[in-house]
């Protein structure tokens, strides 16, 4: 099963912590982002592969973006 992640803030990536075909696990951060409110961070909600990554480094993304999609099986 393929998980999308979604992010829930509109925010301009500052960091991307995680490459395609990583392991991550639930909780993992995936990325930060710069929002009106400070940092934010972007985390995994399932363990998994990350089999695409959708961020890049300076980029603005609305809220509700898939930023990544994680295979959990």
């Amino acid at each position: 099963m393929v998980y999308e992640l979604r992010v829930g803030r509109a925010g301009t990536v500052t960091d991307v912590a995680v490459d395609e075909g990583q392991m991550v696990a639930e909780d993992d951060e995936i990325a930060t982002l710069a929002t009106d409110d400070g940092p934010v961070s972007v985390v995994t909600e399932v363990p998994g592969v990350v089999r695409e990554l959708y961020l890049v480094a300076g980029r603005t993304i609305a809220a509700g973006t898939v930023v990544a999609l994680i295979d959990e099986s």
